[in-house]
């Protein structure tokens, strides 16, 4: 029963392990008869309770790619695994407290939190302690009973001590498991269990695949080459390898890297240069796992790719390749900046979602597998990103450290809203917002009918396509040390994706980050911040009502929102427009929109000319507050 935890997450310290000896028993009478009927059809009890070690070596195939893979296991909660996966070695491992990772860009990664809890989690199934005297500390219970394809299974849920539980269907007639299934946030991981053979005196499946609900082109297919029980394990298999020789390069400053970004829309774009090309836009995204090149753009660089993956962006699923990059550059001024070596990228279609939003093309997306290796300070109110190599870095600011654990490869702090509703929010410079509430939080806390602020539905963008959400005005956010009121926040609408998450709260986005120059320092997992021009500004909401999108050389309203200025106007979605106050859409930017209608004066009125019809109409828009 393996469901490796490099794949869940690829797709995507509570308690310590107790030891069996001295767990107590937490299994009802319905759930011991299973078992007990699973241990005997398998083996045996002894062959159980004589296990101490497991090694398993594998043929994989996933995402289009095709590898092999060797698991070791050690009772009772050591785990590592090191897959080859196409052009991607995913080596990671958990001994008792301590877990670690390397991404797919080869950095190692120290787990905590969450990822820790989900390691600590897998080596305790992988080591099957639930089969063990008292359970490993964990609970089984038989959750139903269910027939499918002429079988009838039990269903036994096994509960951890930490992490997740697991649900296993136990044919009646064979007494084997054939089916397993699991939840990894807001994911249903699904798996069938196969070809049992017998090794050493117990029956194991040599066949599994793994399922992804709502995602088949990630199904991950496992074919076991061989199992060893009860052979020594070199403990050097569990702790984290040597970190990987550098490969960042300081083009001016040894250390230090200082250059400019354009804040635009709310994004920080840069300029980055692939494979020594012409630099081009980049999004600049603490919330993105993996660098991204906009597909078409690679086609222009030549970029070979390989495999597919259907992956999860800000509320909605679409699909990647990936390839390989010699060099990523992000250059500064006067020779200044970095560059990073040997890169591996997805590879999607971006522009055909965002260039309407931004009104200009993104060559693609920076993402934590570069940002990570450095810390970076991001001066919003001077638009300066600055570089620095955690080893010698010390901060000497006047601002305070925020703590955080790794979502992954995104920085996650504990925030709390109106003093009551807290939750651990992961930080996502991708973000225009000011919080993006997950739709689990949102329901889970009844916020939808607790709010009585006045609620406005949005449409937002990410990775994967469009989706609704609802804005509106909370009391109070506090963040670490700093507090200020009336924030205006979006319950997501999002029912898959990022901003549907299960484990976290919400997103972070750049309308509280603005306020502070940040500083994301990712070994030491602390946030700096330091209050800034806008500090103490209030959370604006647009006074025209109306959202406009950039189709090639056309200007079209993306969205009205019903009793608002632009739909008193007479503007609807869909309709083209050609002049804002006398000026020919097209010469105007989204920002100058953003500072005509979030910071023009209210009742100030603005022309809009809008052809319908064959002829150009003459629409009268006032401004007002909507929020």
């Amino acid at each position: 029963m393996r469901t490796p935890t490099w794949f869940r997450w690829l797709a995507a310290v509570l308690l310590p392990l107790v030891a069996a000896t001295a767990a107590v028993a937490a299994i009802t009478p319905a759930a011991k008869k299973v078992v007990d009927h699973y241990v005997t059809a398998t083996g045996g009890r002894a062959s159980y309770d004589s296990m101490r070690t497991v090694t398993t070596y594998a043929h994989v195939s996933a995402l289009g790619l095709a590898g092999t893979t060797t698991t070791y296991a050690e009772r009772p909660n050591r785990r590592a695994s090191y897959t080859q996966l196409g052009p991607f070695l995913i080596p990671e491992g958990v001994s008792d407290t301590t877990g670690w990772r390397v991404d797919p860009s080869g950095r190692l990664l120290m787990l905590d939190a969450k990822d820790l809890e989900d390691a600590r989690e897998g080596a305790w199934f992988e080591n099957m302690m639930w089969l063990t005297p008292g359970e490993g500390g964990g609970s089984v219970r038989v959750a139903a009973t269910e027939k499918d394809g002429g079988q009838t299974y039990d269903v036994l849920e096994v509960t951890p001590p930490m992490g997740t539980s697991r649900r296993y269907w136990v044919n009646q007639k064979t007494g084997l498991i054939d089916r397993e299934g699991t939840k990894h946030d807001q994911q249903q991981i699904d798996g069938t269990l196969s070809d049992y053979r017998n090794v050493g005196g117990r029956l194991v499946p040599f066949l599994s695949v793994e399922r992804i609900v709502g995602m088949p082109a990630n199904d991950l297919t496992i074919r076991v080459d061989s199992i060893v029980f009860n052979a020594p394990i070199d403990p050097a298999r569990f702790a984290p390898p040597a970190p990987e020789a550098n490969r960042l390069t300081w083009l001016k400053t040894p250390g230090h890297a200082s250059l400019p970004f354009h804040y635009n829309s709310r994004h920080v774009w840069v300029k980055a240069s692939v494979n020594g090309r012409p630099p081009a836009d980049f999004l600049f995204d603490t919330g993105a796992s993996i660098t991204i090149i906009d597909s078409t753009y690679a086609a222009g660089l030549g970029l070979t790719t390989q495999g597919e993956l259907q992956g999860q962006g800000a509320g909605a699923a679409g699909s990647a390749r990936f390839s390989e990059i010699q060099s990523l550059r992000i250059p500064g001024d006067d020779g200044d900046g970095v560059e990073f070596a040997g890169q591996k990228v997805g590879v999607l279609s971006i522009n055909p979602f965002l260039e309407p939003f931004f009104w200009r093309g993104c060559a693609g997306v920076i993402g934590a597998d570069f940002i990570s290796r450095v810390v970076t300070r991001i001066d919003y109110d001077h638009s300066r990103l600055d570089f620095y190599d955690p080893k010698t870095f010390h901060y000497d600011g006047p601002g305070k450290a925020v703590p955080f654990a790794l979502a992954g490869n995104m920085p996650a702090v504990h925030m709390t809203l109106d003093d009551r509703y807290s939750g651990d929010f992961r930080v996502d410079v991708g973000s225009s917002s000011t919080v993006d509430l997950h739709s689990p939080f949102v329901e889970r806390n009844e916020l939808d009918k607790k709010v009585k602020s006045k609620k406005i539905d949005v449409i937002g963008g990410g990775f994967g396509g469009t989706f609704t959400s609802t804005l509106t005005r909370m009391t109070k956010l506090q963040l670490g040390p700093y507090t200020w009121t009336e924030p205006m926040l979006t319950f997501s609408g999002a029912k898959i994706g990022a901003l549907a998450s299960e484990d976290y709260a919400g997103n972070i986005g750049n309308q509280i980050l603005e306020r502070f120059r940040c500083t994301f320092d990712y070994e030491r997992r602390q946030l700096w911040l330091e209050p800034g021009e806008h500090y103490a500004a209030k959370d604006r909401f647009s006074r025209s009502g109306v959202q406009l999108g950039r189709y090639g050389d056309e200007i079209k309203v993306i969205q009205v929102i019903p009793g608002s200025p632009a739909d008193k106007a007479g503007l609807d979605q869909g309709d083209d427009v050609a002049a804002i106050d006398g000026k020919p859409a097209l010469q105007w930017t989204p920002d100058e929109l953003q500072r005509l209608f979030e910071d023009g004066e209210v009742g100030r009125t603005v022309t809009i000319v809008s052809p319908r019809g064959g002829k150009n109409r003459t629409l009268k828009l006032k401004l007002a507050d909507l929020l």
